[in-house]
């Protein structure tokens, strides 16, 4: 089941509103100013983005999946690079599915680089694969086209170490290499990639392997943030140990309902069926999560600490 249809409806538990009032008073301020003698039309564009220097965040990055070709996904690209103007953006991350239908080389540029080229100009873009991907069997193709190592793989900005897996076939001897990674010393904040989920509501479900090979690692080393895709939606759910598992699959296709009732509902915090990215931001000890729609709001929020 991958393509469901077009759905838009959003149920959050937990959301924080834009700050509508601040835009508007700020839209006005520039429309006035575009008035007077002399003035200068306001920009066309968002602003570039501001030096690191400028920012109190230690690292940042934005993630997203289930994008490549999609309907909305200059849209989402767009809103990504509006927020990368006035947030701190290090890098960029997939949760799979980045080329559809097949993982064609023929799409690589349009799909991975065209609509995030002004974001790339000065960030890289850290992949895993989602079934898509390796459904024509091109998967090592577009990670050697973006200059990636084989699956699995680390990266590591200031403060956050990122480890990418392969969902497509989750394994013991994935868990033991990541096992081995989480094992030695390291950043306070891990992050681990894959694209089918551990947990998720959507018609994919949770993913029976994955919770069998990967779950009592990510557990056990009590893991900051798993990000996953496979479902069109965006969900969050927390462990009790404190593993937080987010799926973040609506980057640009068609969207997905969630199912009722659901298993893991219990565990679920929060929920949207909107197109949209996440956005990772690091300061101290606290890791802030935000889900922001293509039109820029706010869908959720929570604090990660370590």
């Amino acid at each position: 089941m991958d393509d469901p249809g077009e759905v838009s409806r959003t149920r959050v538990r937990r959301r924080v509103a834009p700050a509508t009032a601040v835009l508007a008073a700020l839209a006005l301020v520039i429309g006035l100013a575009s008035c007077l003698p002399g003035s200068d039309p306001p920009p066309a564009s968002p602003p570039p983005p501001q030096p690191p220097d400028s920012f109190t965040t230690d690292a940042g990055f934005v993630a997203f999946g289930d994008f490549g070709g999609g309907p909305h996904q200059d849209d989402v690209a767009a809103a990504m690079t509006t927020w990368a103007s006035s947030h701190r953006v290090d890098a960029l991350v997939t949760t799979g599915d980045n080329v559809y239908p097949s993982g064609e080389p023929s799409l690589f540029a349009a799909d991975l680089v065209d609509p995030y080229e002004a974001l790339l100009e000065t960030r890289p873009l850290w992949v895993t694969l989602g079934n898509h991907d390796v459904l024509g069997g091109y998967g090592y193709e577009q990670l050697t086209f973006l200059g990636l190592p084989a699956l699995p793989y680390a990266k590591t900005l200031d403060g956050i170490q990122f480890l990418f897996l392969d969902a497509n076939h989750p394994d013991d001897a994935q868990a033991a290499w990541l096992d081995a990674r989480l094992a030695e010393p390291g950043p306070p904040f891990r992050v681990v990639v894959f694209h089918q989920p551990a947990y998720s509501c959507g018609p994919h479900g949770s993913t029976d392997a994955v919770v069998d090979h990967w779950v009592p690692v990510l557990e056990e080393h009590r893991v900051a943030l798993v990000l996953t895709g496979h479902d069109h939606l965006y969900e969050r759910f927390a462990s009790a140990d404190g593993v937080t598992y987010v799926v973040t699959g609506a980057g640009g296709k068609s969207l997905y309902e969630e199912r009722d009732p659901c298993d893991d509902a219990s565990i679920e915090q929060a929920a949207a069926v909107q197109y949209h990215f996440v956005a990772g931001e690091l300061a101290g000890h606290e890791l802030t999560i935000r889900a922001v729609a293509e039109n820029g709001e706010v869908l959720d929020e929570t604090i990660i600490e370590r």
